[in-house]
């Protein structure tokens, strides 16, 4: 194997089943590199190998087959589904702001404002820790925004930590908020139990209320940097990140990075607008390579941060090189449906947040329980290796096929930028590895 370095391990996952047979993928470059699709190993190759490989010669094919070993292998949760580990409390399908590109309608899903009984809440509560034989689970707060039934999310907190105790397993908490209506005792609640933080602002105030308005018509970011600053400062066992939603209006990214630093935030991601109400800010065809050279600016940028002893902000491409170095192969985009589902107002079992009363993502109802062959369903048709034209794509077990709700919606408009996007990373990843490769000695992200 002198014409090959292997990059990093593979750890097969406890469940796998036979998958057809994948091909290489040849990345180009000062340093050339073969990334094999079964198992996603990467390998660090010489030029004259590079272009064996490339003309199809034979004996470099078999060289190469033979190094990778044997994973034609891909993880498959599509049968025997353990119940979820995870679940997503709809609070407050209702909004204080108004942000003209909600893809949940200011968290009504174009149905009326509700909020949750706290009956629903708990009962959503007791099925997620009594299936859980054990194992850790997490208790997520959505909505709108969550922090307008307060009273709900704070009893939902303290009945996990009750029922967890109670079963014992542990219990982990996450919230998606605006952060406008933070108080002094919210902030708290979130530091003392270590909540997970993600925080919706697109970038410094001009950016961020040009789309996601107050009803007041005062800044919206001003007034959650308000709320946000204890926090920030003193985050506790808390853990805080900003997202930043990208609209086809104005597709910079290095540029929120950084605004949303200097706000005080270490974890910034970034995502594409491909559904919405307003047509004219989703990303359409000609948006997306535009789009994958912002992100790789601001991969630069961050680069150049790194190398100078600062630490991942950026978390697009913290998490990739992450999954990256773990050898991460998936046959699904996410654990919707799988190991997470989402809890409407009236308590309906939905595949995620984004499939809130959609009939078409049902799984059940917190009292009737979750439907094993709804979700056995649900994912089969989804895995990577039936769908088109995803089961011939080379980064399909990087990808995952894409978010379930935004391809039925949205089709896949935006496959070469994944495509390009992960190729970088590819990339990104043998340079860490030549030039710091002490950074994946401790956590990238």
């Amino acid at each position: 194997m002198t014409n090959l370095i292997q990059l990093q391990g593979f750890e097969r996952p406890a469940q796998f089943t036979a998958a057809p047979p994948a091909p290489w993928h040849l990345i180009p470059g000062a340093q050339p590199l073969v990334f094999m699709v079964a198992g996603s190993r990467l390998f660090r190759v010489d030029r004259d190998f590079y272009s064996a490989l490339k003309s199809r010669r034979l004996d470099a094919e078999q060289e190469l087959l033979e190094a990778a070993g044997e994973a034609v292998l891909t993880p498959d949760f599509t049968s025997a589904l353990p119940e979820p580990g995870a679940i997503s409390l709809n609070i407050a399908q209702s909004c204080n702001l108004s942000c003209t590109y909600c893809y949940a309608d200011e968290g009504r899903f174009h149905g009326k404002p509700q909020f949750m009984p706290v009956e629903v809440a708990l009962e959503a509560i007791d099925r997620l820790i009594d299936g859980a034989a054990g194992r850790r689970v997490t208790v997520g707060f959505i909505g709108g925004e969550p922090f307008l039934n307060r009273e709900v999310l704070y009893r939902g907190v303290e009945y996990a930590r009750e029922r967890a105790q109670a079963r014992g397993c542990a219990v982990g908490f996450s919230v998606t908020t605006n952060g406008t209506l933070l108080r002094e005792d919210d902030v708290r609640l979130l530091r003392d139990n270590g909540f997970a933080v993600s925080v919706s602002l697109d970038g410094a105030a001009g950016l961020n209320d040009k789309h996601r308005r107050t009803r007041d018509g005062n800044s919206g970011f001003e007034k959650a940097i308000q709320a946000l600053r204890p926090l920030l400062a003193n985050p506790g066992k808390a853990r805080i990140a900003a997202r930043a939603t990208i609209t086809r209006d104005d597709l910079r990214v290095a540029e929120r990075v950084e605004s949303l630093a200097d706000a005080g935030f270490a974890e910034i991601g970034v995502s594409p607008l491909r559904t919405g109400p307003d047509s004219s800010l989703v990303l359409r065809d000609g948006d997306w390579e535009p789009l994958l050279q912002e992100m790789i600016r601001a991969s630069e940028n961050e680069w150049q941060r790194v190398r100078a002893g600062g630490a991942f902000r950026f978390s697009n491409l913290a998490i990739a090189l992450k999954q990256l170095h773990a050898g991460s192969a998936k046959p699904l985009p996410c654990g919707s449906a799988a190991n997470y589902v989402s809890v409407s107002a009236q308590g309906g079992y939905f595949t995620c947040h984004r499939t809130i009363d959609d009939e078409k993502f049902s799984l059940g109802t917190t009292g009737a329980g979750l439907s094993q062959a709804r979700r056995e369903s649900f994912l089969s048709a989804r895995h990577v290796d039936r769908q088109e034209p995803c089961r011939t794509c080379w980064a399909r077990y990087l990808c995952g096929g894409g978010c379930h709700a935004e391809v039925l919606s949205a089709g896949r408009s935006g496959c070469n930028y994944i495509r390009g996007w992960l190729e970088y990373c590819l990339q990104f990843y043998d340079r860490v590895l030549r030039e710091r490769p002490g950074l994946f000695a401790r956590e990238v992200v």
